[in-house]
Parts: C-alpha cells; structure tokens; sequence
C-alpha cells in the first residue's frame, strides 16, 4: 500500500531535495538536505525516508547566483549511507539552460569534461 501511495505521488512530490552544487566534474554532486513540505509545514526528513523509485523535487543551488534550479520532477535511483542519486525528469528549459552553462563555464575553468545534466549525486 506504502509503495501504491508513492508512486501515485509522481506530479506533486512531496519530499523535496533543498541542495548547493558542489562539483562538476565527472558527475554533478551537491550536498543538502531532505525536506518533507506539507500544506500545513515542513520538516527536515532523512535518506531512510526514501526508495529507490521515489519520486522528488530538487531545488539545485548554484555558487554566486540568488535563484535555485528547480528540477519539478526527479526519480531516486540509488540510495547508498547518506548518498541520494537522482535522475533529472522534469526541469524547465530556462533552467536547464542555466545549468547547463554554469557546468560547462565550471568544467572549462578545470580543464575538464563537463558532467551530465541528468543525474546528480547529493550527500544529505
């Protein structure tokens, strides 16, 4: 019933990933944490509240920049410890474009590849 329920849940998440990019190369990391957001408050919540196939909200915050990226719909894929991963569904294309611009102006300044857009790694 517990996984009915969750799974019902995919177009408005209510669990959503508040987390500051940390890294670019090879794979996008950030670190974070878990938020349970209900219509009558919010509450922090633990990587032992979710599943893999646990659909979320994640709002990416960039270094030096006042807005977050928000990704509207994402899909855990691996828990592991503290380590959520997250594969990117649904994220307008202003967003992405911002991202996108600020991975690669990052990768360059290293001298590195720059990572895909699609997954994320976040330490909560």
């Amino acid at each position: 019933m517990a996984q009915e329920k969750r799974q019902a849940c995919w177009h408005s998440p209510t669990l959503t990933i508040d987390c500051m990019l940390s890294n670019v190369s090879g794979q996008l990391e950030a670190d974070g944490c878990l938020i349970e957001l209900s219509e009558a408050n919010s509450k922090l919540a633990t990587p032992n509240d979710l599943i893999a196939g646990d659909f979320v909200r994640v709002r990416l915050w960039l270094e030096d920049d006042g807005a977050f990226i928000d990704i509207r719909l994402a899909e855990v894929t691996r828990l592991h410890n503290h380590w959520i991963s997250v594969e990117v569904i649904k994220v307008s294309s202003n967003d992405r474009m911002r991202l996108k611009r600020f991975v690669d102006a990052r990768a360059a300044l290293h001298g590195a590849q720059p990572a895909q857009l699609t997954r994320i790694l976040v330490r909560a």
